[in-house]
């Protein structure tokens, strides 16, 4: 399934204007986000946590309500959590030459609090003594996932297809500077007539394409069918 042009337009402008406040000239000390606008996860150590995320399930039709969300046995919302927190580190896997991806659970070391507005640095110290015991340059916390299914409406004959739409909610640490660089939403929606129960999963995939395309330089890296995956 290939992404919505609004999903992908919204991802492109938010590269754009990334790209943009790290070339405007200015004689002031570049923000955070500006600063992680030019530098990316070009090179850098990334840790992927996405086991303290909160999760939020909706089904809108009754026919997908024995359908299960994601495969696997056990608690839906820690297998959301597992899938995304598997997919998120599976793309940078993916373009394992341009960064080196790992994948951990949320640890007290880390120096980081839960708020409001999600996950963000807590205590300075703590969290440069984590980046320097575990060489970790950026840490990126899944806050939230938002799944929805239903049918839509779709073709002349008005027949319905089932649908998921996926929603993630996502913030960067820049753990070496010891500040969150970015805290970024991210959708991805899937269609599919015959098989309900890939919905989620490729929603979700679709969802993290969405983030890793506003990254900085992600267009150049090279990474493994990146056109097709863009398109």
């Amino acid at each position: 399934m290939r992404r919505t042009t609004s999903n992908l337009l919204s991802s492109l402008s938010a590269a754009a204007s990334f790209l943009a406040m790290g070339v405007l000239p200015t004689g002031c000390a570049r923000s955070p986000a500006e600063s992680f606008g030019m530098i990316g996860f070009r090179g850098m150590r990334v840790v992927f946590v996405s086991d303290s995320s909160q999760v939020a399930m909706r089904d809108d039709s009754p026919a997908l309500l024995d359908v299960p969300y994601v495969p696997g046995s056990g608690v839906p919302e820690t297998l959301v959590r597992v899938a995304a927190g598997h997919s998120l580190y599976v793309w940078g896997a993916d373009c394992g030459s341009q960064f080196a991806p790992k994948r951990v659970t949320w640890d007290p070391r880390m120096g980081l609090s839960h708020a409001s507005d999600g996950w963000n640095v807590g205590d300075v110290a703590v969290l440069r003594g984590y980046a320097r015991a575990t060489n970790t340059d950026y840490i990126v916390v899944l806050n939230r996932v938002n799944v929805r299914r239903g049918l839509g409406q779709t073709g002349e004959r008005l027949s319905k297809l089932p649908y998921a739409e996926v929603s993630l909610d996502i913030s960067v640490i820049d753990a070496k500077e010891g500040n969150r660089v970015w805290r970024s939403p991210a959708q991805g929606r899937a269609e599919s007539s015959s098989s309900p129960e890939s919905l989620v999963p490729k929603a979700m995939d679709l969802a993290v394409d969405n983030f890793f395309a506003a990254l900085p330089e992600v267009h150049r890296w090279g990474c493994r069918d990146i056109v097709d995956r863009f398109k």
